[in-house]
């Protein structure tokens, strides 16, 4: 099959309406009957677009001029808006993305998933779309002058780094940490790893601050060397921010790009920092996975818990358990919560806040969902609901079939990704359950990205 206009060539300008916006946050536009994903494009724009790429369904462009905005329009409040590769929706009204995120889980169910009409509520706004985050990580670069530079990656551009004035994602505490810290290295002239060299010692910076208790947790990420200089540097942050209360050096010295180390060691402070959410205390050490909006995440682990409805006498199995949040607040309900999760060091993380907590019907298991899973079918054992939180890949095959032979009366799934959401609960509502209802919840608000929580039941 041909393209319906065989005249358009790469490089074409074409004259086109935004009508929607498509997941990733690309606006959608038609011509001629071919739909065209556009960059830099929000729903009512009228705009000039230049040809990227043709493919056999649809094509790809970029705008170049535009030529009316959307009325849903607003002024970033950002200075490094077009250049970072994060809040692409900054531009847009906050209940327009709300808006079109709903839209987004919608039509994943309906295009993947298959549901003719499926039963998704109008997502749950954040109460703060502004300094949200718990967690930001920060990359050591160098500019064309040779200047050490901090900061974040260029939309699209793994290898370059723009040099950060202020970011509105994490506290203002977070911004200055940044600015004193890279002062402090241009000061003592420290190195900057180098991505093709594969020489120098500064690699990355990871803030994590409890948004809850207010601790910080400072994680520098380095090659080998002499630490001398970072006790220096730490003292001095200690000092100045009181907040502090975690410092901690994990030293990469492989070439993988990743701000974790084979090996991590402490400059001051403890281990890790403390977060609470609802009556639960959460130990947050420097590589342990933590819900990085922790206000939302407690919709989130309520809507689970009201999904679920635990009765006193209930078993419930939680496949990716991660640090045991979601099972504690099961737990406070049903008589057992089964927590299974593949990483050993996160498993350790969930069995000591449920000693700080003092929860005691939590059991944590480090396996990984499908092994797990194809053991308890051989023993033949019992769960009232199971409840999965998996990554942004979803459900593996293996996970879906052994889930669906356990056959609990209730799944409750925990969802990062639509694409993956549809495509799974398209497996799991084939015969044996009905989707009843799924209630998206904006978490990272001025991104295109949702989370989501579904409930299904046995079909009658």
């Amino acid at each position: 099959m041909g393209f319906p206009v065989p005249t358009l060539k790469k490089g074409e300008l074409l004259e086109l309406a935004i009508e929607s916006v498509a997941f990733g946050g690309q606006g959608v536009a038609r011509h001629n009957g071919l739909v065209i994903f556009v960059q830099n494009a929000l729903p009512g724009d009228l705009v000039r677009a230049r040809v990227l790429k043709l493919r056999p369904n649809f094509i790809e462009a970029e705008t170049v001029e535009l030529t009316r905005p959307s009325v849903f329009r607003t002024i970033p409040r950002c200075s490094h808006f077009g250049i970072c590769g994060g809040c692409k929706w900054q531009n847009l009204d906050y209940a327009k993305q709300v808006e079109y995120k709903t839209q987004q889980v919608q039509e994943a169910l309906e295009h993947i998933g298959g549901f003719a009409q499926p039963p998704v509520l109008p997502a749950l706004p954040a109460e703060e779309i502004y300094f949200y985050r718990n967690k930001m990580e920060f990359s050591f670069s160098t500019d064309e002058h040779g200047e050490l530079t901090l900061g974040l990656h260029k939309a699209g551009k793994f290898d370059e780094v723009f040099d950060l004035e202020a970011c509105f994602l994490q506290s203002e505490t977070s911004n200055q940490i940044v600015h004193r810290l890279k002062e402090f290295c241009r000061k003592e002239k420290l190195s900057v790893y180098d991505l093709r060299e594969y020489t120098g010692f500064l690699r990355f910076l990871v803030i994590k601050q409890a948004q809850n208790t207010g601790q910080i947790l400072v994680n520098l990420v380095t090659t080998q060397g002499d630490d001398s200089c970072l006790m220096r540097l730490v003292k001095e942050l200690c000092q100045e921010f009181p907040a502090i209360k975690s410092a901690v050096r994990n030293i990469n010295s492989k070439r993988a790009q990743i701000a974790v180390g084979e090996r991590e060691e402490l400059l001051a402070g403890q281990l890790c920092i403390t977060e609470k959410i609802g009556p639960f205390q959460f130990r947050i050490s420097a590589n342990s996975f933590f819900q990085s909006n922790s206000r939302q995440a407690e919709k989130l682990y309520n809507l689970a818990v009201e999904f679920v409805q635990p009765q006193p006498k209930d078993t419930i199995l939680d496949l990716y358990s991660g640090t045991g949040t979601i099972s504690f607040f099961l737990a406070q309900r049903a008589e057992k919560v089964l927590g299974i999760e593949s990483s050993h060091l996160t498993v350790e993380d969930a069995r000591q806040n449920a000693r700080l907590n003092g929860v005691a019907n939590c059991q944590f298991i480090c396996s990984q969902a499908k092994d797990y899973l194809a053991l308890a079918r051989v023993r033949q054992e019992k769960f009232d609901a199971v409840v999965v939180d998996p990554p942004r890949s979803g459900l593996h095959p293996d996970v879906v079939k052994n889930v669906l032979k356990l056959a609990p009366p209730r799944i409750v799934y925990v969802s990062c990704n639509p694409t993956t959401l549809a495509r799974d609960l398209k497996l799991l509502c084939e015969k044996i359950y009905q989707l009843e209802k799924v209630q998206p919840v904006d978490m990272f608000p001025h991104t295109f990205h949702i989370e989501s929580v579904s409930l299904l039941t046995k079909k009658s």
